[in-house]
This record gives C-alpha cells, sequence and structure tokens, in this order.
C-alpha cells in the first residue's frame, strides 16, 4: 500500500451529545462501521448524498477509515488485482474522504457526501512489520447508491470552520473542549487533511512528524486526536470529537514532489486547558 495513504491518527472518548446534534442535522442515512483487529463490519449498500458514519473500534490497535471511489468502468476485482501487484495508486481510484484512526474502545463521528458507485473502504495504519493494516485484510467493498432528488441535506451547524487551502488553515473559531463539530471546506487544489495529534509533557512536535515522515516507523511520542483524512478538493466534511487538556498540533501529512504538506506550512498549533 502507497505511503501516501499512512496520514495517521487516533480519537479519544465518547460522543453523546454531539453525536445527537450532528445525527439530527444528516438527514440523508446513519451508517455504523465496526473495526476489528483486522476486518470491518459495515452495511453492504448505503444510499448517496449526505450520510453520517459513526466508526467504533472494538479492536485493540488503532484503526481507521478511507473512502476510495472506484472510477466508472473498473471494478472492485481491478482493486484486488493491482493490490497484488502494488504501484502507485491508479488514477481510477478516487480519494473521497476518511476517518482518522481511532484507538481502542473509542468512536468518531464523521459525515461527508458519497456520490453513488462502488467504493473501497480500508484501513491504512502501519503495523509493525513495515505493512499496513490493508495487508492483513481491512479491506472491505461498499455499493453506494443513486439516491432519490430531494432528500439530501448537509448539516448547517459547525462550532468551528475549518478551511484548509494550499497550504494552509484558516480558523473561524478558537478550539476548546467539549464536543465541538468541526465544518472542513478544502478550498484546495488537491486533497488535504486536518489530523489532531496532542504531545504529552516534553514531547517534541518535530519528533512526531518525523515518525509521520517515515511512514509510521519506530515508536510514537505524539497521540493522535482525531480528524478527517484525505479530504477532495472542493469537498466538505464535518467531524466530531472531544479534546482532554493539552498541547496539539494540527496538520496535514499529504505527500507531494515538494514534500509533506506540513513542511510546507500546513501545521496550526493551539493549547486546550
Amino acid at each position: 500500500m502507497s505511503a501516501r495513504w499512512l496520514g495517521v491518527a487516533l480519537v479519544c472518548g465518547t460522543l453523546p451529545y454531539a453525536q445527537a446534534r450532528l445525527a439530527a442535522q444528516a438527514s440523508n442515512a446513519s451508517i455504523t462501521i465496526d473495526a476489528r483487529d483486522f476486518s470491518f463490519e459495515l452495511p453492504e449498500r448505503v444510499p448517496a448524498g449526505v450520510t453520517a458514519f459513526t466508526f467504533q473500534n472494538h479492536g485493540e490497535q488503532p484503526h481507521s477509515i478511507r473512502f476510495l471511489r472506484i472510477a466508472d468502468g473498473h471494478t472492485f476485482d481491478d482493486f484486488t488485482s493491482w493490490q497484488k501487484t502494488g504501484g502507485a495508486p491508479p488514477e481510477w481510484l478516487e480519494p473521497s474522504g476518511g476517518i482518522a484512526p481511532i484507538v481502542p474502545k473509542a468512536s468518531e463521528r464523521y459525515t461527508t457526501t458519497l456520490k453513488a458507485g462502488i467504493y473501497v473502504v480500508l484501513c491504512t495504519y502501519p503495523a509493525d512489520n513495515r505493512q499496513t493494516h490493508v495487508d492483513k485484510g481491512m479491506v472491505a467493498r461498499l455499493q453506494v447508491d443513486a439516491a432519490p432528488a430531494g432528500t439530501t441535506t448537509a448539516p448547517a451547524e459547525a462550532d468551528i470552520t475549518l478551511r484548509m487551502r494550499d497550504h494552509g488553515y484558516q480558523l473561524t473559531a478558537p478550539v476548546s473542549g467539549g464536543h465541538p463539530v468541526w465544518h472542513l471546506q478544502n478550498i484546495g487544489t488537491e486533497p488535504h487533511q486536518a489530523m489532531l495529534i496532542r504531545l504529552p509533557d516534553g514531547a517534541s512536535e518535530y519528533t512526531e512528524r518525523t515518525w509521520l515522515s517515515s511512514g509510521g516507523r519506530g515508536s510514537r511520542v505524539g497521540i493522535p486526536s482525531g480528524g478527517v483524512i484525505e479530504l477532495p478538493a472542493g469537498a466538505d466534511a464535518w467531524f466530531e470529537i472531544e479534546l482532554p487538556p493539552g498541547r496539539y498540533i494540527l496538520l496535514c501529512n499529504e505527500l507531494e514532489e515538494e514534500g509533506r504538506h506540513f513542511d510546507l506550512g500546513m501545521v496550526y498549533r493551539f493549547q486546550i486547558e
């Protein structure tokens, strides 16, 4: 699996109030995806449009979700064949957002718009032997069916709007504790991420950035704390998370020829008291 898909983050805590609020705003569907070591449990089909996903980790390792749409003219078998041969991701695999990894016994709420088609759902968290969880079997097929006209309404309420551009962030409000609902807008020309990482006392931001740049090899100093991965250009998404007190960095771990996006300016630092 390509290193460009190793965007990693974890989320801590439960989200009772924000989950209920965001669920009420997503009028199209509400889907639960359960992760275990190393498999997914999810419906075979969901309707297109605005969908609220609740991602729950029942395993003993961090897990994530990445949505990849298979372009028309290709099949899930084509993905399986490519996966066996390796190499760079083919152009017919379209990044369609995703949920950053979460710690065991945690959950995250994520709302996005999926257009009709066949999707690959996978976890690309790094494993100990330089593999990823995809290599261990964490991949599934999802059919997104066309929805009747007029059935989709985007969530209207958010505590923080985060605009992502090439290459920087703009927040409309300070980050505070509790259960905020984040609205992400990718106003750039390429996919971007909003990964939250808590730094323990004495931990260096640059040690964590080195770990990310290496593809997740070795021990990690940061405590990943939620967010969204690989949001396409022009797309919106919503997520909710509980942030315990601590020192945080918000960054994009996408990779291009010029370097990691956090090295190009997509990093934001804040403190939760």
